[in-house]
């Protein structure tokens, strides 16, 4: 990846913010854990006793300007002798122990004659102890070197109540805080540098597939309980009068983009697919099969997503044992019996699934998929496949040589742009023929507060598929096929 035409892209970002909050919260937990950690392990507290000493010639009670800073001199040298060894020596003789155990110092404040002294040791008794024996000492060490210098005591010393290398809650907040900023920070850094579509300029400098339209992201109208139950809606262009007018006139134009390829190349299957997961195919093959409708043509959407279908909640349907659509395959039915699903008196017929079918590849080996939607193609306009994502089901590569052409929804910054290039390649290669990308979820304007809403993907996968190829290798062979009965539709209940 080129690191210098990395683009910024605030939505993306955002998202990826959001999405790990948690692990930016537990940057802060930690850091804080972290600091508790250390205070009680490898810390060693330390305990300051400090006291205020204040210098003055002799000959001060003059009161002359001279004499204040001949006393402001006197200072700054009886700092650095009252630290010297010999008096540390005398304050432990003046104890009675046999070495000062702490550490003294001493600090003369600029232009004033007042001079700081401190005390430090691993115990609060001992360090006002020093102190004090170290102020007792120093007099009778200096008195012979500054016989005109006059020492004072113009603070006493304390006992030290908590010690003075210790952590302050300002502290630990703030490196708490700093934890946190970094974690974000490198969530930013990820952000950017992941290699994955994030918007039409990304599309089109990253992927070498054709882009027939693009779906907004449009926030699900789920209310306070739908939301705590985790309830997930499809975003259907007839469902909801709160579906934006953007949304609904962009699956218009998709299905205008179907129908020009029809006229164009005579073409009446799609498949649609997408890479990965939660990528919003099932909405985005239900959307384009219900506009088609409504221009008047009979379409018939089938569910492809043999292992985890979803179009019977898209459409909340629940098809009786004549209309499921595995039930047809299975040869539990006759033929003349099955029974197309209806989808509200409108030109949209479904074949639909409500359980997993995992012996689903069977049915592409044998032949009787493709009898099928033969069959089905002597009575609709147009057949919409809703398969599975490519990248975890083999038999999708099978199923695209069925239709005569392919749409990938890519939905923007999920899928690496070279997974989405090889699936385009892989497409292409087993005799498929790609129509173009669906882009969904774009955010043409940047809106921080629509970044609350739930994003337009259709129905998760409840739980991972199994184990399956990454591309299939095998395609399954077919030999002559005969036509199946028409099949009836059933009206919509």
């Amino acid at each position: 990846m080129n690191i210098l035409n990395t683009r910024i892209e605030l939505y993306s970002i955002i998202r990826d913010l959001i999405k790990n909050a948690w692990a930016i919260f537990m940057a802060a937990v930690i850091g804080f854990m972290g600091i508790y950690i250390v205070t009680r392990s490898v810390y060693t507290p330390e305990y300051t006793a400090k006291a205020t000493l204040v210098v003055n010639a002799k000959a001060a009670s003059s009161g002359t300007y001279s004499m204040f800073n001949i006393s402001v001199e006197m200072s700054s040298i009886v700092a650095r002798v009252i630290v010297q060894p010999s008096v540390c020596d005398k304050a432990a003789e003046i104890l009675g122990v046999e070495e000062f155990d702490g550490k003294l110092e001493a600090e003369s404040h600029n232009d004033t004659n007042f001079l700081s002294l401190s005390v430090t040791s691993d115990s609060p008794q001992k360090s006002y102890d020093l102190l004090k024996a170290a102020i007792l000492a120093y007099p009778q060490i200096s008195d012979s070197v500054f016989e005109n210098a006059v020492v004072s005591v113009l603070k006493m010393p304390e006992v030290p109540h908590s010690p003075s290398n210790g952590i302050s809650t300002a502290n630990r907040i703030l490196i708490s805080t700093a934890c946190s900023v970094l974690v974000a920070g490198l969530i930013v850094v990820f952000s950017l540098l992941r290699d994955t579509v994030k918007d039409e300029d990304d599309f089109k400098n990253k992927l070498e597939a054709k882009l027939i339209g693009t779906v907004p992201h449009e926030k699900k109208p789920l209310n306070i309980r739908e939301r705590l139950q985790g309830m997930n809606k499809a975003l259907l262009i007839h469902n909801n009068a709160f579906i934006s007018l953007s949304f609904v006139e962009n699956y218009h134009k998709l299905a205008a983009k179907v129908e020009h390829i029809n006229h164009r190349k005579g073409s009446k299957v799609f498949a649609i697919t997408s890479v990965a997961e939660n990528e919003g195919k099932s909405t985005a093959a239900a959307n384009i099969a219900i506009s088609l409708a409504d221009r008047g043509h009979k379409v018939i959407l089938i569910d492809m997503d043999c292992k985890k279908p979803a179009l019977f909640r898209v459409f909340d349907k629940k098809p009786s044992e004549k209309s499921e659509f595995g039930n047809l395959l299975n040869k539990n039915i006759e033929a003349k019996d099955f029974r197309l699903k209806r989808y509200k008196q409108s030109q949209l017929y479904l074949a639909i699934n409500t359980i997993p079918y995992p012996e689903y590849g069977e049915w592409i080996e044998s032949g009787d998929l493709r009898k099928v939607i033969k069959s089905f193609e002597a009575q609709a306009d147009y057949i919409i496949l809703d398969t599975a994502p490519i990248v975890v089901d083999a038999f999708v590569t099978d199923i695209v040589k069925m239709a005569d052409q392919t749409i990938l929804v890519v939905r923007t910054d999920t899928a690496f742009s070279s997974d989405i290039n090889d699936a385009v390649a892989t497409i292409k290669e087993v005799g498929g023929h790609m129509a173009g990308c669906i882009l969904n979820d774009t955010y043409p304007d940047f809106n921080l507060f629509a970044m609350a809403g739930t994003g337009e993907s259709g129905f998760r996968y409840g739980t991972r598929y199994g184990k399956y190829s990454r591309y299939g290798n095998k395609y399954g062979k077919y030999g002559k096929y005969g036509r199946y009965e028409n099949p009836k539709e059933s009206k919509d209940e």
